[in-house]
């Protein structure tokens, strides 16, 4: 790693302390080589102050079961082998307690027994209502990491179950938990590798059963379901690949598939605050005279001008917008380079386009030197001297630079 890539994780570390995430476990992971690099991901969470709840599935998970019943009531999960699940409760806290963490079994989810009619037995109880929210709250003040087990209600058996792939949304959901983090050994995942989705994405691709697996399918279903109440982001992990937890939490491309709540990032108006890392973003493209000097008087004497993109806290992009006369001059347009490629100068310049239609524009321009080929992409024309006011336009003929001009007519828009 590169004292640059440090920085780079380093922006993070503010905004997830004292954030508050669902951890769930494959069985395959917490029994594969990598589970010790696991171990040491979660260590590094830990000493940044985060808070984690860890949920863990069994070998036999019986998700195709969730949502049927028995005598009226709910089925939470089928119970196939118990010493296993304990084991596997074991095997996860002796790991975390070897590195120093402070670790307790939780029973915070129960249900009572229940019998088919072949004899099988089955955890029944009401999803969610059966989190116990206050036991793992008062865990988590004490700065212990709650490794949740299920219990079986009924006096005759209090043997911990397995819980199922959705417990960890339940239980985020429960809590209302700032992400829920899924490390599968399910290859399934490999095709979605960096990729992110919105609520309304993903329950798109997860009712598009026949193109997915169906782990992915009900995956994206329920991740849309958690954001839904509240939960920020779902993290769908490789938990096999060494690093996968770091990797995606503290870089900006991501190794995994995350379903995020709509909006992703939001756009706003600069504020006092945010000159010097406006200033910060585009030192790089005035050294290679992409955009010209500016200082920080030079941001304030029109602050109001000025909008930023914000994801997770951090500022990514942004976007000057100057109206003089009947037209409106996009400027100071950048994205941080490690953040190209994901459609935020479109996005940019699209609220750009509506502060300009909100001023009154007849039409919006922009002068550069270098970015050609990207708006003639989102669809603005060449312009000439005519789509500018005439003072700017002698200001650029005076500058010397060979700045080229792209024009949109500002179009009425139905509502």
């Amino acid at each position: 790693m590169e004292f640059g890539d440090l920085r780079g994780v380093l922006q993070y570390v503010p905004q997830f302390r004292d954030k508050l995430f669902v951890i769930h476990l494959d069985a395959d992971v917490v029994g594969s080589n990598n589970f010790a690099n696991v171990v040491l991901d979660l260590a590094v969470l830990y000493s940044l102050g985060i808070r984690f709840v860890v949920v863990h599935s069994s070998d036999e998970a019986a998700s195709d079961l969730k949502g049927a019943e028995i005598g009226g009531e709910l089925i939470l999960h089928k119970v196939e082998g118990r010493d296993a699940g304990s084991s596997l409760t074991e095997m996860i806290m002796k790991d975390l307690t070897a590195i120093g963490l402070k670790v307790m079994r939780v029973e915070a989810v129960t249900g009572h027994e229940g019998r088919d009619d072949d004899g099988a037995i089955y955890l029944l109880g009401d999803d969610a209502e059966n989190v116990n929210k206050e036991c793992l709250c008062n865990f988590l003040a004490s700065k212990m990491v709650p490794v949740v087990a299920v219990t079986c209600s009924d006096q005759r058996d209090s043997s911990p179950l397995f819980d199922l792939d959705d417990l960890a949304f339940d239980v985020g959901k429960c809590l209302k938990a700032n992400k829920i983090i899924v490390l599968t050994a399910d290859d399934c995942i490999a095709d979605f590798t960096g990729s992110e989705y919105s609520v309304t994405e993903a329950r798109a691709m997860a009712e598009e059963r026949s193109v997915l697996s169906g782990r992915v399918s009900r995956l994206l279903g329920k991740a849309a379901e958690a954001c839904e109440e509240l939960v920020e982001r779902v993290h769908v992990l490789d938990g096999l690949r060494d690093y996968a937890i770091l990797a995606e939490l503290f870089s900006n491309e991501g190794v995994g598939l995350m379903v995020h709540r709509d909006p992703y990032g939001q756009i706003r108006q600069a504020k006092n605050s945010d000159v010097s890392e406006i200033l910060s973003i585009i030192r790089g493209a005035v050294m290679e005279s992409e955009l010209l000097p500016r200082h920080s008087a030079d941001i304030l004497s029109c602050l109001e001008d000025y909008f930023i993109l914000e994801i997770d806290g951090n500022v990514v992009g942004t976007v000057a917008v100057h109206s003089s006369d009947a037209f409106s001059e996009l400027a100071c347009l950048f994205v941080k380079r490690n953040h190209e490629g994901a459609g935020h100068g479109k996005r940019l310049v699209d609220h750009a386009e509506g502060i300009a239609e909100s001023r009154g524009a007849d039409g919006i321009y922009a002068l550069s030197t270098h970015a050609t080929g990207f708006f003639n992409k989102i669809g603005w024309e060449s312009g000439d001297l005519g789509n500018v006011p005439e003072l700017r336009a002698s200001q650029l003929e005076m500058s010397g630079r060979d700045s080229k001009i792209y024009f949109k007519a500002i179009k009425e828009r139905t509502v």
